[in-house]
């Protein structure tokens, strides 16, 4: 009744806008159709080009089963928030039905590796020295022990074991390599529930550290196509096609830079496509309490800073 007095061709209005409602569905399921018919038509050539038809939970078990999460972890007290937080990554795993690769080099190791599994870790591994290269190298024998895998068609996902909500997101950042649309998927945070989950301080040192990065990026070709122009330098996560996990393994930094300056060189060099897919990813409220407005955290997103400006700006995105 208040609408039909508000507005005098109030039937004109509701026709038109079920119409623009109706034509909106059709249009976000037109799209869903689309990306799905895309990684279908890839799972295709992994079984001889068949034919397949599935549902959207086959299709997601499908991607689950090609897709390697790794992670690094180090507990020298298992009281830490964030080994409980770890654990929640390790559940979240084995609910999605994703390998989990965990390499671990924390002092109580028999403890924790028992944890570990108990919550869902079918891969623990302990740490030598060089976490990283060690977890994408398990990844990586993982697909070819596994003779129903391509390399090509499989990925590898690192992340830190604090961010256990981009679990939630694995099969949205695995499609676009999966479908063969791109060799690397870097996760971008949603700028408004970035800004809301995390640390404020983190907040503003990350994004400003992104626009630095952003703008000595685009002087490179591969940094300047279609989905590669604004990325998440900063957020951790990287998505890769198994078959490049190589130039991980090759690459001996031990920082922050062990995850980055590998997929920038494969975009420089190797003329590798690189995609910034954006997720709805939620920082634990844990994490946030225990960092906001103490200035040794501050003091390591400086360091964080530093560091990279240094191995990532000055050496490897200078022309």
């Amino acid at each position: 009744m208040v609408i039909r007095r508000a507005f005098p061709c109030s039937a004109t209005f509701e026709r038109a806008f079920v119409v623009v409602v109706v034509s909106i569905c059709a249009l976000a399921l037109a799209l869903q159709s689309s990306a799905t018919s895309s990684v279908l038509q890839s799972l295709a050539g992994d079984a001889g080009g068949e034919q397949i038809t599935m549902s959207m939970s086959d299709l997601d078990e499908r991607i689950s089963r090609r897709t390697f999460v790794v992670t690094t972890t180090y507990y020298p007290d298992l009281a830490d928030v964030r080994f409980g937080i770890a654990l929640e990554l390790c559940r979240l795993a084995r609910q999605y039905k994703v390998h989990l690769i965990v390499v671990d080099d924390s002092p109580q190791h028999d403890a924790v590796r028992e944890q570990f599994q108990e919550a869902g870790t079918a891969e623990y591994v302990r740490g030598k020295g060089g976490a990283l290269r060690q977890a994408i190298e398990r990844a990586a024998a993982m697909v070819r022990e596994d003779g129903r895998l391509n390399p090509r068609r499989a990925v590898i996902c690192f992340t830190e074991p604090e961010k256990v909500d981009l679990i939630n997101h694995i099969h949205r950042i695995a499609a676009p390599i999966l479908d063969g649309s791109t060799d690397v998927v870097i996760p971008r945070r949603n700028d408004a529930l970035f800004k809301r989950t995390y640390p404020i301080e983190q907040y503003h040192s990350e994004s400003f550290g992104n626009l630095h990065f952003d703008l000595l990026a685009k002087q490179f070709e591969g940094f300047r196509a279609e989905g590669a122009a604004t990325l998440d330098w900063l957020f951790g996560p990287f998505a890769l096609k198994a078959s490049l996990a190589e130039h991980w393994l090759d690459y001996e930094g031990t920082s922050w830079d062990a995850q980055i300056v590998p997929y920038v060189r494969g975009v420089r060099q190797e003329k590798w496509r690189i995609r910034s897919v954006e997720v709805a990813f939620e920082h634990p409220r844990a994490m946030k309490e225990q960092e906001e407005g103490y200035p040794a955290w501050m003091k390591k997103r400086l360091h964080q800073l530093n560091l990279l400006f240094d191995l990532l700006g000055d050496k490897e995105l200078s022309p």
